[in-house]
This record gives structure tokens, sequence and C-alpha cells, in this order.
């Protein structure tokens, strides 16, 4: 097929050349006849001079009629068929454009959803923490200012200020003598990202019926949330259709954001594609 078509193109190319080669030969016997140069001269003004003859009317007729009806028509019936089906296709094309336009809006909308699941998330766990902070004070001096309390503070400020710079990623399998950094560089150049990776490991003790997320840190908490923001990409590329990218959250954070998914879910009635949790 793809031969035939190679074919029927250069005799379309050959019909054309002869067409206006002709047109070119019988023009410029015109001009010379006329004394012109140019197509706009041969009009009936100087079609009627004395000098053009009636047999010379003739033959410059029959010579336009003949490349007309054997050369002119049958390229006009090969290419204006051809010419609507083009224009059909660029039709075509553009409303394919318009549907990936509306598919790629409406990722960008369930990601913005996404993302202010997670910010309502962390807006309230800041709300209970002040809310536990106040029930704290309320309390005698001695008690809220207990250097155990003091020490548990800290503690959990600091926890929580080290798990900002770290990724959670889940459905990576494990193999033998595995190299998680290699794995986890691998991931992220999938979404374009190549951050440096610190602390990459297994989180929790191996089991056989079940695969351990992969915890690694990163330099800065910007780069989180910018891998975090293009972690979506994974859904759309083979072999990693089921690797799941998620912040390293805290046990209340993760209670938190369980709740209010489950919340979702029920006054929305359908799949919020959420990331799975621990």
């Amino acid at each position: 097929m793809a031969k035939k078509g190679s074919m029927e193109k250069t005799a379309n190319e050959r019909l054309l050349e002869f067409l206006l080669e002709e047109r070119k030969l019988l023009m410029n016997g015109i001009h010379e006849e006329l004394g012109v140069t140019s197509y706009s001269e041969v009009n009936a003004t100087n079609l009627n001079k004395r000098g053009v003859t009636k047999e010379k009317l003739c033959s410059w007729l029959e010579r336009m009629s003949s490349i007309l009806n054997s050369k002119a028509i049958p390229l006009l019936q090969i290419t204006v068929p051809k010419a609507a089906k083009c224009e059909s296709l660029e039709q075509e094309k553009i409303k394919n454009q318009s549907t990936i336009i509306q598919l790629q809006e409406e990722v960008l909308k369930k990601k913005d959803e996404e993302m202010n699941v997670m910010k309502q998330a962390m807006k309230q766990t800041v709300k209970n923490e002040i809310t536990s902070y106040a029930s704290v004070v309320t309390k005698t001096c001695a008690t809220a200012l207990a250097p155990s309390n003091i020490g548990k503070a800290v503690k959990t400020v600091v926890e929580r200020d080290e798990k900002k710079r770290n990724i959670i990623v889940y459905g990576v399998a494990e193999t033998p003598d595995e190299k998680l950094p290699d794995k986890v560089e691998g991931i992220l150049m999938e979404m374009h990202e190549k951050p440096t990776i610190k602390d990459c490991y297994r989180v929790g003790p191996r089991k056989a019926d079940a695969v351990r997320p992969i915890k690694f840190t990163l330099s800065s908490t910007d780069i989180v949330q910018q891998v975090l923001r293009k972690s979506h990409v994974l859904r759309s590329k083979e072999g990693y259709k089921k690797v799941y990218i998620c912040p390293d959250w805290t046990k209340e954070e993760r209670a938190a954001f369980k709740l209010l998914k489950v919340k979702k879910e029920k006054s929305t009635d359908c799949d919020s594609a959420l990331i799975p949790l621990l």
C-alpha cells in the first residue's frame, strides 16, 4: 500500500508539472503574438488586434481546451477530495486537542482537590495542637512547665520539622541486594526531578506477605513540596501505576487526614484517588 501511494503521488506531481509547462508554452506564444509580457494583458482589447487572426484564436482556444479537459480537470478530481479529507483530519485534530485540554483541566482540578484535603488535614492538626496547648496552659504552672512536658513538646516540634524534609514511597517491590537510592532516583527521574537523596531505607521489619515502604530525605521542604505536586505523573507511567508518594506525616497528622478522607468520600460518593495511608 505504501508503494502504491508513493507511485500515485509521483504521477500527480508529474501531471502538475506537465500542466504548468503546457500553460507556459501556450501563454508564451500568446504573449509573443500580442506583444505583451503579463497574463493580465491577455484581454479582449489585445485579442481584437488586427494582427490576431481567427485561425490563431481558434488554435489557442483548442490548446487551452485540451489542457483544461485532459490535464487540469483530472488533476482537480484527484486533489479536491484529498483536500477535503485533509480538512476533515484537521477538524478532527482540533477536536482531539480540545479533548486533551479538557482532560488536563480535569486532572489539575483533581490535584487541587487533593491538595485542599491535605491543607485541611494540616489545619486540623494545627487546631488540635493549639487546643491541646490551651488545655495545658489552664493547668497549674508546675505541671505545665514540668521538664518532662517541655522535653516532650520540644521532641514533637523537632520530629515534625525533620519529617517535613522526608518522603514516603509505597508500592516499590523488594528485591535481594537492592540498591534503594537507585530505585528512588529512577522514580524521581520519571517525574523529571533529580534532587539529592539522603538517608534512604525501608521502614519496618521485613514481612513475607507485605512490601515495606521506602523513606528518604531531601535537602529542603521546598523540594519535597515540588516532588509531591508532581507525584500524579506516575499514574500514567508504565511500571509505576501502583507506586504512590506521600509526605512523612506524624501519627496525629495521618489520623486527621484519614478522617477527612472518609468524610469527603461520604459527602461526594465517589473515589478520591488519594494516596494510601500507613
